[in-house]
């Protein structure tokens, strides 16, 4: 197992850090750790460009007269025991360094271990076009590299990682504001295994003085499920002329032989996975009862259903199976064919015109994680979803399940189900004709939109879609007929093409902020 050849060096680096302070405040404004709105500098001044060094693990007073560094690191363990929740406090004690040290296995320690957490180390900024900078530090093995993009929002799903989403605006000549949530649980709040959650959000100020020969970074941490309250700390640097060289930062391994600390690990691990083992192994003889069929499944019906699906028909419905996303808007695909129809031509009748304009566009349902029915889920630019087919039902597995969820197709039946209340995705049945699968669907609720302008339907929605590969199967033509004798004044149809695609679906989430 990988480890690094100056663990026990590092380590105990880590747990003696007794020059380092840390004063846990609550944050002055609001404003300076919310998240970040649109910047009112776009360039990214060259001032802050190059290499910043810290000032050292024992820096005495700021140059220049700047206010004091708040002090010492290590008395963040001390005001952490009071400051965190009990739950974090409890997983703290439960920690086990010999196993859970995610820096002793070539892991990241994340931002506050390593990096300006410490106040060691050095670090440049990078102008990394188009809106993006790099901050490289010195323990690039232990700290990572650090992407901040200019300007931007954070995306809806953030992809939890051990240094998070940072975002990142520049105030001026002199102030860089940079935002970070997106965060993991692996890393810890410092070198004593001190916890937070997924909550995690930090606001890094990095401020210039002294004719930019020096840098403060003031740090603010907010975790609403691990913390009683927010926490501060600052830093400071002091630049580099350039070009500067630096040593290789690598995590390398120890000869196994060599390696104490692995092999205490292994054994520990091994130890805890022997112990599962042993507890699974209680339950291999399990007696179930006798009289059941070897296969569990129930008895063929006595006769056959003339609508059910053809045998010829599986390979057809194999074909269809897959992975698709959509073709970009005005992209054609073999043949020349392209997307048509939008869902602002709707032709709404009057009542249905007045629902619209009555409706606030801030409780749109797709805003809110809410399921927005196949109408407008399948006419989305961002719309992946996956197709799996059996003999007799078409599943339709959307990326984004919040607001497409799991559509069932069933072949064979003749008839909708009337069976429950009205839903928001329908009874859906379907057939094939040639290679086309052809799915008719009722019974829909009212409480979806048809369009982002809050279109309404209501429960007389009737939709008849059309999925038919193209291009041998590389493309996937959609084509659908709304109708709704009270909200339209005749049927409306659009088509979109989806691509084959080779990437699996991502697990996504939706976070519903009212």
């Amino acid at each position: 197992m990988p480890s690094r050849n100056h663990i026990s060096v590092g380590s105990a680096f880590r747990r003696t850090l007794a020059t380092f302070a840390l004063i846990l405040l609550p944050l002055a404004a609001t404003a300076q750790t919310g998240r970040l709105k649109a910047a009112p500098t776009t360039s990214v001044p060259a001032a802050f460009l190059g290499t910043w060094q810290s000032l050292g693990l024992n820096p005495g007073p700021p140059p220049l007269g700047a206010p004091p560094t708040e002090l010492p690191y290590e008395a963040i363990d001390k005001k952490l025991a009071d400051f965190v929740q009990p739950w974090a406090l409890a997983q703290h004690n439960a920690i086990e360094w010999n196993t859970d040290d995610t820096g002793q296995v070539c892991k990241l320690d994340g931002i506050f271990r390593q990096g300006h957490g410490t106040g060691a180390g050095n670090f440049r900024l990078v102008e990394a076009a188009p809106n993006k900078l790099y901050q490289i530090w010195s323990s690039t093995d232990e700290h990572g590299l650090v992407r901040v993009y200019l300007n931007s929002p954070h995306p809806r799903n953030v992809p939890l990682t051990f240094n998070g989403d940072a975002r990142g605006r520049f105030e001026g000549d002199d102030t860089f504001v940079v935002d970070v949530v997106g965060f993991n649980t692996k890393s810890w709040l410092n070198s004593d295994r001190w916890v937070h959650s997924e909550e995690l959000h930090v606001v890094e100020r990095y401020r210039l003085y002294g004719n930019g020969q020096f840098m403060q970074i003031r740090v603010f941490v907010d975790d609403r499920l691990a913390l009683k309250e927010p926490y501060t700390y600052t830093r400071y640097y002091r630049r580099v002329a350039e070009p500067t060289e630096g040593g290789e930062a690598v995590c390398n391994e120890n000869a196994p032989e060599d390696d104490l600390w692995a092999q205490r690990r292994d054994k520990l691990l091994d130890e805890h996975e022997a112990k599962f083992a042993a507890f699974m192994a209680k339950y291999a003889g399990e007696v179930l009862p006798s009289g059941a069929s070897a296969s569990g499944a129930a008895p063929a019906p006595s006769g056959a259903d003339p609508s059910a699906p053809r045998i010829a028909d599986a390979t057809k419905l194999r074909n269809l199976a897959g992975i698709y996303e959509p073709v970009p808007n005005g992209t054609a695909v073999p043949g020349g064919l392209k997307a048509s129809g939008t869902l602002v031509e709707l032709p709404l009748l009057p009542a249905a015109q007045q629902t619209a304009k009555s409706r606030d566009l801030q409780f749109d349902p797709a805003k809110h994680c809410m399921v927005v029915g196949p109408f407008r889920m399948m006419a989305r630019d961002d719309n992946r979803f996956e197709v799996l087919t059996t003999e007799n039902r078409v599943t339709l597995m959307f990326e984004r399940i919040a607001l497409g969820n799991k559509r069932e197709i069933y072949l064979g039946r003749r008839e909708h189900s009337t069976k429950g209340d009205p839903t928001y995705l329908g009874d859906s049945i379907g057939r094939l004709e040639g290679d086309t699968l052809v799915v008719d669907t009722t019974r829909f609720n009212d409480a979806t939109w048809l369009n982002d302008a809050g279109a309404p339907h209501s429960d007389a929605l009737r939709l008849v879609e059309r999925f038919r590969p193209i291009a041998g199967g590389r493309y996937l033509e959609y084509q659908v007929t709304a109708d709704d004798s009270k909200t339209l004044a005749k049927p409306f149809s659009y088509t979109r093409y989806y691509q084959r695609s080779n990437t699996e679906l991502q697990e996504d989430f939706c976070e519903d902020r009212r």
